[in-house]
């Protein structure tokens, strides 16, 4: 089993940093293989690039710069999302990170017609969210 936990705060003593350890020390204790994306430390690029929004509705999404982190999404059984909730939400890198990794032809298909828009990330079978505020 594999998990993917995501960090979305920017200070390294945060609270949500501490709540991230306990939730990886948590779920290696139940046999998964962790992989952390800490997006402010890995400088993730929260823009969706020109090419990318360009290739939402053609045949292949743009995702030569997203390689690694489809790969991510795509391979985890559990998603762990920690991040501080900042103005009632999650902060821009977090969005920025839904808008370029939760792309088309990945995460899901258009809906065409009428009909549905239709979800690909059958692998994820659990998705928690750890947030704080204030």
């Amino acid at each position: 089993m594999k998990a993917l936990v995501v960090i979305a705060h920017p200070l390294e003593d945060s609270l949500c940093q501490h709540l991230a350890s306990k939730a990886v020390e948590s779920l290696e204790l139940q046999g998964y293989q962790v992989e952390v994306k800490n997006l402010y430390q890995q400088q993730f690029e929260p823009r969706l690039l020109t090419q990318e929004r360009q290739s939402y509705y053609a045949e292949q999404f743009e995702q030569s710069h997203l390689e690694a982190e489809l790969a991510e999404l795509k391979q985890a059984d559990h998603l762990v999302l920690v991040f501080p909730t900042w103005w009632f939400g999650f902060p821009a890198i977090l969005k920025g990170w839904f808008d370029r990794v939760w792309a088309p032809s990945h995460a899901f298909n258009h809906a065409h017609d009428l009909g549905a828009i239709t979800p690909l990330l059958h692998n994820l079978k659990q998705v928690t969210a750890i947030t704080s505020l204030g």
